[in-house]
């Protein structure tokens, strides 16, 4: 299995498809390219988006839910969740106040004052998906790496910065005579089991696949290089790389500038193909149209995977 058309095809388990990548190399054109694509080929399919600066509503022309499934209107079989940091971050603590119960009241707002609460809430929002059972494939739109491997590493320091704060203030309240105390602190494992299975899913290389967009440039090469070493640090390998906005040698004739562009990429490409393993890549040419919408989505759809 050598190309990403190959891994959503192998069979028919629900399959979890992540772009990630350094800012501004079109993490959310791939990722709505791929989702586009499986829809029009019958899966049935959810863009799910945590990117603070998300343009998948401009790409579809609708508005889209932050936390509930929206349909695309201009594409048949694609729903998508374009996930918003302030809102997931205030429903987060109110799910976590409510889950602690009687402990935040008396103990103080501080207990469910978690470091990196945004992006936690981002994280706790694109859980609910890697359960689904209403899905053929679920595309996630990432936010820049460094952002996004916080989301996914998360989890561990929140569950067990949690589950200190419970047990340092356990004692007091049991002295306050607060009853529901360990049902908290059963609340909060039945939460770390939550993100325990949300991780397993991601590091299970049948049902998900990591890819990693860049351009071929010094930059985003040393960027993914990074996010490769972050990413296996806890267990996921990334299995394919779409290098975008490739200059095509049929437009290069005549024209010195272009020329010069087109050897700074050719070297790039060479580095590239030696780091990341020729096998895995997915050269995307430099399109000479804007993309701004589904028609346009639909063809680099059709270059990627057909």
């Amino acid at each position: 299995m050598k190309t990403l058309k190959e891994f959503i095809l192998k069979d028919k388990e629900v399959k979890f498809l992540f772009f990630g990548g350094k800012g501004g190399v079109g993490k959310t054109t791939m990722a709505a390219a791929t989702a586009v694509w499986l829809a029009d080929n019958g899966y049935k399919t959810t863009i799910v988006s945590t990117d603070p600066t998300v343009s998948l509503p401009s790409i579809f022309h609708q508005e889209i839910d932050a936390t509930q499934k929206t349909e695309i209107k201009l594409v048949k079989n694609l729903c998508g969740v374009n996930i918003n940091p302030e809102e997931a971050t205030g429903a987060f603590q109110g799910r976590l106040s409510s889950t602690l119960g009687g402990l935040t009241e008396t103990l103080g707002s501080d207990l469910i004052s978690v470091p990196c609460a945004e992006e936690m809430a981002a994280f706790d929002q694109f859980v609910q998906f890697l359960d689904s059972q209403d899905d053929e494939v679920v595309v996630f739109d990432t936010a820049p790496t460094g952002h996004s491997l916080r989301e996914l590493a998360l989890p561990f320091d929140w569950a067990n910065f949690m589950q200190k704060a419970v047990k340092e203030r356990k004692e007091l309240a049991v002295l306050l005579k607060l009853g529901d105390s360990e049902d908290a602190i059963n609340h909060l494992q039945d939460e770390k089991a939550r993100y325990d299975r949300a991780i397993k899913v991601l590091q299970n290389k049948e049902r998900t696949a990591y890819t990693l967009v860049m351009l071929p440039a010094y930059l985003p090469i040393q960027e993914s290089e990074s996010a490769i070493r972050d990413l296996t640090n806890i267990g996921i390998f990334p299995a394919f790389f779409i290098i975008n906005q490739v200059l095509p040698d049929s437009v290069i004739q005549g024209n010195k500038f272009l020329m010069k562009r087109y050897e700074t990429q050719e070297k790039y490409m060479t580095i590239i193909k030696e780091k990341f393993g020729n096998d895995k890549l997915h050269p995307l040419p430099l399109l000479d149209t804007d993309v701004y919408d589904v028609d346009t989505i639909r063809m680099i759809g059709k270059i990627l995977y057909s």
